[in-house]
């Protein structure tokens, strides 16, 4: 009996064995010809990024060099997450090797920003994406290498290289994770209230208004610096706009043009409003002002600036500081500037003469008044122009006549044509974003300057391609849209084809492609292509500049600031 249970068990067992061989694996499936065709190009493509990035760290061009190990990066991350973290890495380590670029003379008064912080907040936004730990050990190591201020600041630069890479990502991080974007920005609090802090905490109000609330609270407990006092203003007065003190005393403006016509916050946040009045009023306002040191006369024009930029709204959100600060704004202009005392009531300006309940257009009329007339009595004639710019340049986009009216005092004609060029172009793109197309398009053939009158055709057949919301306008109707959009494209290349090549002629290349694809697949293809042919006459491009063109006045580098910029696929 043993012997035959030991048997059967024997007998058992490479049947069992042989049954593990020969149980049939699941079938292979096979791929259809479409399916081989997409696997193989995708093999092509992963085999270039990882070439492409294993050449890049030998490259001359380090900037180049950067943006390419970081985009091989992102795209491979899930293919291979080791071997894109080694590029990141490598891409972190070569921005020190980047050179500093020239600033621009033009801008270096607002802004001297340097292409390694762009840099720097391509690879943070990547490894943010995929690895944050990595991000906060880059984090850390940007803040044990460069903790001070920055050097050679703009009146509009960030705090420090820390808080401008935080707000950066902040503000990339605010559609799709606004928790992410307020923790952000609150660490950026660290190196103080920066400019960049009013932008990322407009956009959170738009995505949430707690945490946007709780993000103002945090910066409002540390609010050091009237500077600083000017963005948290801008945030809750006048949304897109900060004012600031340049280095002569004068008063200069930023401005955002996508936030610039949002609703004031203070209306629907009273009591923020009262407590950033009497925060201000006790930090600045509160107590007297030495003038003994060129530092302390410098801090005593930014305070003035500040008093000058908010003291109306304590007669409506703190009126019992009116009378105090009212006060304080006379004995300092009277300590900083104490020749202007002895002015004739006649010489005072319209702005100042205002009544305290003034309207917004009664302001506005007053404001453009005073300008205008500085430049008639300007002696200079170098300043009288950039005086006349000024005041032209301070109309409302749609108030685009009395702009001309001003700009037409100009006595260098070509620089007269350019303003009102400026100003037109101006115009044609508020009425677009209003939608008002016909009155654009009567606009915009009066634009003498190619570029400027390209791109507002541009916009203005973008407007007319987009879906109807109303489902009730006829076809026929439809079709003859299309056929005026069409029109203005075609009137665009013709008049692109004598332009040289610019950087701003490519933008605005891409835009016409952009606009034109919506007709025909084909007809944009070929645009694209005749596009690339100019972008290999020139010595650089970057494609991922998806900005517009730069086209405001050369002897005003605020103007651009002021366009309604439209996104049309640059």
């Amino acid at each position: 009996m043993k012997k035959f249970v030991f048997l059967v068990v024997i007998l058992m067992l490479p049947v069992s064995i042989f049954t593990q061989k020969i149980t049939p694996k699941p079938t292979p499936k096979v791929l259809t010809e479409r399916e081989q065709k997409i696997q193989s190009q995708k093999f092509q493509a992963v085999s270039m990024v990882t070439k492409t990035a294993e050449e890049a760290t030998f490259w001359e061009d380090k900037k180049a060099a950067v943006e390419a190990l970081a985009d091989a990066a992102d795209l491979l991350w899930e293919e291979n997450a080791a071997q894109s973290a080694k590029w990141l890495l490598k891409a972190w380590n070569l921005i020190d090797e980047v050179p500093e670029t020239p600033k621009d003379a033009k801008m270096s008064e607002f802004f001297n920003r340097s292409d390694k912080s762009g840099l720097r907040a391509a690879v943070l936004k990547v490894a943010y994406k995929h690895d944050t730990p990595l991000a906060e050990k880059f984090i850390k190591q940007l803040t044990e290498k460069e903790p001070d201020e920055k050097k050679d600041k703009g009146a509009f630069d960030d705090k420090s290289v820390r808080s401008e890479q935080l707000l950066t990502l902040a503000l990339q991080a605010v559609e799709t994770n606004p928790n992410l974007a307020f923790n952000l920005a609150q660490r950026s609090l660290a190196d103080g209230i920066s400019f960049s802090f009013q932008t990322v905490l407009t956009s959170l109000r738009q995505k949430d208004v707690n945490l946007a609330n709780r993000l103002f609270d945090a910066a409002l407990a540390r609010l050091s610096s009237p500077d600083e006092a000017q963005i948290l203003a801008g945030f809750l007065f006048k949304s897109g706009f900060t004012f600031a003190a340049n280095s002569s005393g004068g008063m200069i403006l930023a401005v955002n043009p996508a936030q610039q016509n949002l609703p004031a916050v203070a209306q629907s946040e009273p009591n923020r409003a009262k407590n950033f009045l009497s925060a201000s009023y006790q930090s600045f306002f509160a107590r007297p002002i030495l003038l003994d040191t060129p530092e302390s006369k410098r801090k005593a024009e930014n305070i003035l600036l500040l008093a000058n930029t908010i003291f109306g709204q304590y007669n409506t959100y703190a009126p019992e500081l009116s009378q105090p600060i009212k006060a304080f704004l006379t004995q300092l202009q009277s300590q900083l500037y104490p020749n202007r005392q002895n002015q004739s009531s006649e010489n005072k300006s319209r702005l100042s003469s205002l009544p305290k309940d003034a309207t917004k257009e009664e302001t506005y009329e007053a404001l453009i008044g005073d300008l205008e007339e500085k430049a008639d009595k300007e002696n200079d004639p170098i300043a009288k122009k950039i005086a006349y710019i000024r005041a032209a340049n301070s109309t409302k986009p749609e108030d685009y006549k009395r702009g001309i009216s001003i700009a037409k005092k100009i006595e260098d004609e070509n620089l007269q044509e350019d303003v009102v060029s400026f100003l037109l172009y101006r115009a044609a793109l508020h009425f677009v974003e209003k939608k008002e197309i016909e009155t654009a398009e009567e606009l915009a053939p009066q634009i003498k300057e190619t570029l400027r009158r390209s791109v507002a055709k541009i916009a203005i057949a973008q407007a007319l391609l987009q879906p109807k919301t109303n489902k009730k306008i006829e076809q026929f109707q439809l079709d003859l849209e299309k056929q005026r959009a069409f029109a203005l494209l075609s009137d665009v290349q013709r008049d692109l084809r004598n332009e040289d090549v610019s950087l701003n002629l490519i933008k605005t290349l891409f835009g016409t492609t952009a606009v034109l694809s919506k007709f025909d697949k084909t007809q944009g293809l070929s645009s694209l292509e005749q596009t690339v042919q100019m972008i290999n006459k020139l010595d650089k491009f970057n494609l991922k500049d998806a900005s517009a063109p730069k086209l405001g006045i050369d002897l005003s580098s605020t103007s651009s600031a002021t366009v309604a910029t439209p996104r049309i696929g640059f």
